[in-house]
């Protein structure tokens, strides 16, 4: 896989000793989070290659889990079984037989570590990435659980082949240059000015484009700005497919841009209040524009001019994109 191994990090738990048997690991982050952890994971799946391994992870994000091929089994956090972690007193089927555990659950709570603990022949707990640091945070996950990856290895690990899909094919039949374009975001802080994007569709449109916007749990209730076919709430696997199936994509910080780079889509993503260089998408095909300056109500187009929008689109979308990764493993 070209990742290479390192000395473990400072939150290791050893509880047991003896050969491995199954590994579980618990991650309850996002989507965003989940596609920023995925080379970390699936360097734990080469780790233990011969042992099952069960992937735990939050119930949105478990088809796409599936998806990604990254354990034996998938398990979901919203499941009634997983309450034990709480304090249910229903065993998780995952947490039988004591397994090595590496959860994303735990390193701040004693008493869940300790419960953890309990079940487990070996407990290895780490923190989900937030807020400012030195480290793309695909490469601080990759380092807490003991693997070193330069930019493009990050970026491979983090690939997912999408499915087929009845529902991607008809969006996509017939539209020829296909611009997807997300302008929600988890938080309003992190969305451009809605004319902008409605600017960019223009241009497209004169140029003979075809558009699709996306929108999902974040955007409820918001209106669809672009007078174009909208995908809304689809499930993971097929969004990620009509991602695949678009000519470029645009959109802000959010799990969707992660997910457009991940099925290796040319993808220009907008950053406000985040760092591009910690919180860029992997991928050899993604263009990450920074603004200038952002504030609480979103990215104004004085910050981020709708003109520099374009010309990320066309130098990706319009040209042979070269790779464009700025992740420092």
């Amino acid at each position: 896989m070209g990742l290479r191994r390192r000395a473990a990090g400072p939150h290791i738990y050893p509880v047991g000793v003896g050969s491995i048997e199954r590994v579980t690991v618990i991650f309850p982050g996002a989507l965003g989070d989940f596609l920023l952890a995925l080379p970390a994971l699936r360097g734990l799946r080469a780790r233990h290659a011969g042992a099952p391994l069960t992937l735990v992870v939050a119930g949105h994000v478990l088809a796409l889990a599936r998806l990604a091929q990254v354990a034996d089994g998938v398990a979901s956090l919203d499941a009634a079984s997983a309450a034990w972690l709480f304090g249910g007193e229903t065993l998780p089927p995952w947490l039988d037989g004591q397994p090595v555990v590496y959860s994303w659950l735990g390193v701040g709570d004693a008493a869940l570590r300790a419960r953890l603990g309990r079940r487990a022949a070996a407990l290895h707990c780490f923190a989900v990435e937030r807020g400012p640091g030195r480290l793309h945070a695909a490469a601080a996950y990759a380092r807490a659980v003991g693997i070193v990856a330069d930019a493009r290895t990050l970026a491979a690990e983090a690939a997912i082949r999408p499915p087929t899909s009845p529902t991607a094919d008809a969006f996509a039949a017939g539209r020829g240059r296909l611009l997807a374009i997300h302008p929600g975001a988890g938080s309003r802080a992190k969305r451009w000015d809605a004319a902008g994007f409605v600017r960019v569709a223009e241009w497209w449109r004169r140029g003979g484009g075809s558009l699709v916007e996306i929108a999902g749990p974040a955007e409820a209730g918001d209106p669809l700005l672009l007078g174009a076919p909208a995908a809304r709430d689809l499930p993971l696997p097929d969004l990620a497919a009509l991602l695949a199936r678009a000519t470029a994509y645009l959109g802000n910080d959010s799990g969707v841009s992660h997910l457009a780079a991940a099925v290796g889509v040319p993808s220009v993503v907008l950053f406000g209040p985040t760092d591009r260089r910690r919180w860029r998408p992997l991928g050899t095909h993604v263009g990450a524009l920074q603004a200038r300056g952002a504030g609480p109500d979103g990215i104004t187009l004085a910050a981020l001019p709708t003109a520099r929008v374009v010309g990320a689109l066309r130098r990706l979308a319009l040209t042979t994109p070269s790779p464009d990764i700025s992740v420092r493993a």
